[in-house]
């Protein structure tokens, strides 16, 4: 194994935090609170290394210079971390779901390195989202993300109505799973469009669509597909669906082989 395979599985290891923006351009960094709790918990000490992300692209090494009861202080250095968010722009658009199911998709989907999350309701929808489901979506979101060494925040919108995604045109190519009537294959759309740059991946609830939402989305341009012969959980098929699309048009699959940390 290489010096460069070497750093790069070093600088995975690194823990991550994500700050606001403005702190970042000053010469050091005070950590309270939740996220002081998190250095505690990573047994960080004076010395120690980390990086610190403002969610939105930017970020910085860092190096603890002192712990006390109430704060630590990072000094910031030049070194500039490696950029992990992929190059393909993913938005999952996935039904309300039941119970803490979504709280599961949100953490995968920002795992698998999802840029937006957009919530909807459909007829089959049972899930309900209050205002603290919702701040407790962007919690495990932000954890998500500093636990797999991302730059960025996915963007959580919603819930708005399914016919507001089914408007939505600004994606190059738009996808919604559907288990019924043998809808086309994910490999078929990849030879008809081999270079994507951003995708919209629409998966539904518990029951799956209806045949009208279906006919629905087909007649507003997005291309029908399905993932197995099986009939997936509406979770299950959420990570499938982002972890495809990152494997035919983003950076799971051409980056197969590099250092990889599992936790």
């Amino acid at each position: 194994m290489g010096d460069a395979d070497l750093a790069a599985i070093d600088a995975v290891s690194l823990p991550r935090f994500v700050v606001d923006s403005e702190v970042l351009s000053a010469a050091r960094v005070v950590l309270t609170g939740t996220q002081l709790q998190h250095l505690r918990a990573r047994r960080l000490r004076v010395g120690s290394k980390l990086v610190l992300a403002d969610g939105v692209g930017t970020q910085r090494h860092g190096v603890v210079t002192a712990i006390g009861r109430h704060q630590a202080v990072i000094l910031l250095t030049d070194e500039q971390p490696l950029q992990r968010d992929s190059a393909l722009r993913l938005t999952l658009a996935q039904a309300l779901l039941k119970g803490d199911k979504l709280d599961w998709v949100v953490e995968k989907t920002t795992e698998l390195g999802a840029a937006e999350l957009v919530l909807f309701t459909s007829e089959r929808t049972v899930g309900h989202a209050g205002a603290a489901r919702q701040a407790r979506w962007t919690r495990v979101a932000r954890s998500a993300a500093q636990q797999c060494q991302r730059s960025t925040l996915p963007l959580i919108i919603g819930p708005i109505p399914l016919d507001q995604v089914l408007a939505r045109d600004g994606e190059m190519l738009r996808l919604f799973f559907w288990e019924q009537e043998a809808p086309g294959s994910l490999a078929a759309v990849q030879r008809q469009h081999p270079q994507v740059s951003s995708v919209l991946a629409v998966v539904g609830p518990e029951g799956g669509f209806s045949p009208r939402e279906a006919a629905q989305a087909a007649a507003a341009g997005f291309q029908l597909v399905g993932l197995a012969p099986r009939i997936l959980r509406a979770e299950t098929a959420a990570v499938a669906a982002a972890t495809l699309c990152q494997f035919l048009w983003g950076d799971l699959g051409e980056n197969a082989g590099r250092p990889v940390s599992l936790r």
